[in-house]
């Protein structure tokens, strides 16, 4: 077995065990929970994990880690004394007011690079100069005039746990904008809800279905109501909030997906609404399956999946899981990153990475529903993926991935109902490295399927190096898609073709007037950041992200792209977004 194989594996089994671990602690109802010895439990039972391990979890879960260490070890500590006393900052009021003050009086709307500012700086180093000053992975929807962003919030922690210890906690934020992108407002957090076990832990993705009506999907930790003796089960879960205020107030969490934590961990979860019916939609999600089920394709073996739930209330209450794929522990197969979109008739499409045992190449999947996700066709191969820099880790230690973004068009022109699909691959890119043996320089690729889903396109490089690039090769990842109501595609990714050395990060789009047969690319920010991604204590030393989503208006109503992304001022790391 390669060792990249081997690496596979040991993430899927330190995902799944690191999920046990979280919960594997008395649950027994109290008027007091105590999240201190909750995490505490979790960070002594994470040292059983290999270091080689425990840094390819997953984003939620490495910065889980590095949030108990935080609380938990003396010299690392963000709010707890080392006497043992609390915190002593700013209370959650003040708090909040000052995020709302800030927010208010936004002292300039430019971000880094002429950006527009999504994230408020302010906000950071707030109350910590060692942790809360981190944004990243981001997702946004646009509906008419207003706009949602998303994304991973070490700020939000601060302002939720070390304000309310014994609260709900969330790891998510959200910024709103009423003038169709011009101004974004921070609202410090997502609400986590009631529960003082509830805990949203990021990996946002948000949806819209009209100028008031937001969606923003999560992964969710939390537990079921007490029992006869009072005892509480962990969930490892995807929740739903929803706003019917243009995501100016948002409702407490939905569970879309849960499972029993002790025996499952659901990550990398996506969402989408029908554009055909509103009140349609769709969350996908992977379950890592320690459950040993006594019957079916794994049975009495791990298992691990792509799958679906679905919605027909908006929301409100949701069907029972549909296996998408699924992959036996016994294979050393693999599946991740799904990724859902829905046609314009309400056909819909699901693609994933798959990662077979035998070989190095992964491989992108795709499968489509006509029956609004009751059954599935089988799953077909887009393309061969080779995986990006040396094992998923990029120049700088920060890790990457090749997850695939669709794109559908909702147009009733010659484009009508194609469907786009990219990803970052780099088999055209592979390198001899002294430390790491070989190492491969990813390009943007982008494919489509003129026929439904049944055959794609030869995957084509959206932007080649230039010419004049004289370095051993240049990174390009994280990429995002979206069509308007133009039928206008547009890709927006991160690329490194300014450093010969591949060491800082630009941010580029490539865009096609001609349904993907040739893409112009444009600079979407006029200033480049070396990566400082191991400087908060809450977010792990290899995190910078698992992606960043670009969006259109779904209403139709405007033409042009809106997309957020990751920058790093100064080493702050801020939200900030493009629209052209």
């Amino acid at each position: 077995m390669s060792m990249f194989r081997k690496v596979l594996l040991g993430k899927i089994v330190a995902v799944v065990a690191a999920a046990a671990f979280l919960f594997a602690v008395s649950t027994q109802a109290q008027s007091k929970v105590d999240k201190k010895v909750f995490l505490k439990k979790f960070l002594d039972a994470s040292h059983k994990i290999p270091a080689s391990h425990r840094t390819l979890l997953s984003g939620g879960m490495q910065n889980f880690l590095e949030l108990a260490k935080s609380l938990n070890e003396p010299h690392l500590k963000a709010g707890i004394r080392d006497d043992g006393g609390t915190f002593t900052g700013p209370t959650k009021s003040q708090l909040l007011n000052r995020a709302r003050r800030n927010a208010l009086i936004a002292s300039s709307p430019t971000g880094f690079g002429g950006t527009i500012r999504v994230s408020n700086p302010t906000l950071d180093f707030v109350g910590s100069v060692m942790t809360g000053f981190t944004q990243s992975e981001t997702s946004s929807a646009w509906c008419g005039n207003n706009i949602v962003a998303g994304y991973n919030d070490s700020g939000a922690y601060l302002r939720t746990a070390l304000t309310n210890f014994d609260g709900p906690w969330s790891l998510s934020g959200v910024s709103v904008s009423a003038n169709g992108g011009k101004t974004f407002i921070d609202l410090g957090y997502l609400n986590p809800g009631g529960d003082p076990l509830n805990f949203l832990i990021g990996d946002p993705v948000i949806a819209c279905t009209s100028s008031s009506r937001f969606y923003y999907a999560s992964i969710f930790a939390t537990a079921t109501p007490p029992d006869a003796q009072g005892f509480r089960n962990p969930i490892s879960a995807v929740s739903i909030n929803r706003s019917n205020s243009g995501g100016a107030v948002w409702g407490s969490p939905i569970v879309a997906a849960g499972k029993d934590g002790f025996t499952h961990s659901l990550d990398k979860p996506w969402f989408t609404v029908d554009p055909s019916n509103a009140m349609q939609l769709y969350v996908t999600y992977t379950d890592f399956d320690f459950s040993f089920p006594k019957t079916g394709t794994c049975a009495n073996d791990a298992r691990y999946a792509i799958e679906l739930v679905s919605s027909s209330d908006g929301g409100s209450t949701w069907g029972k899981p549909v296996v998408i794929d699924e992959q036996c522990g016994a294979s050393f197969n693999g599946v991740q990153g799904s990724n859902v979109a829905v046609s314009a008739t309400g056909k819909v499409y699901v693609a994933y990475e798959y990662y077979p045992g035998a070989v190095p190449q992964n491989e992108i999947h795709i499968t489509s529903s006509t029956n609004n996700g009751k059954t599935f066709s089988a799953p077909i191969k887009v393309s061969d993926v080779w995986p990006n820099g040396a094992n998923g880790r990029l120049q700088g230690g920060f890790r990457s991935n090749e997850f695939p973004q669709l794109a559908i068009d909702r147009t009733a022109g010659p484009s009508h109902d194609t469907v786009y699909i990219t990803w970052s691959d780099g088999i055209n890119g592979i390198v001899p490295d002294m430390a790491v043996g070989t190492y491969a320089y990813a390009d943007i690729v982008v494919a489509s399927s003129k026929d439904g889903g049944a055959t794609f396109s030869t995957p084509l490089v959206v932007s080649p190096t230039p010419a004049s690039f004289t370095g051993n090769g240049r990174d390009q990842f994280m990429p995002g898609i979206a069509v308007d109501k133009d039928g206008t595609v547009a890709v927006c990714y991160y690329d490194r073709r300014a450093d010969e050395d591949n060491s800082v990060i630009d941010r580029y789009c490539s865009v096609s007037h001609n349904h993907g047969a040739s893409w112009l690319g444009h600079r979407a920010s006029n200033a480049n950041w070396v990566p400082a991604h191991h400087t908060d204590n809450t977010i792990n030393t290899v995190y910078i992200g698992d992606y960043d989503a670009m969006t259109s208006d779904f209403l139709m109503l405007n033409s042009g792209f809106f997309g957020t992304f990751e920058v790093q001022d100064n080493g702050n790391p801020d939200v900030v977004g493009t629209k052209f």
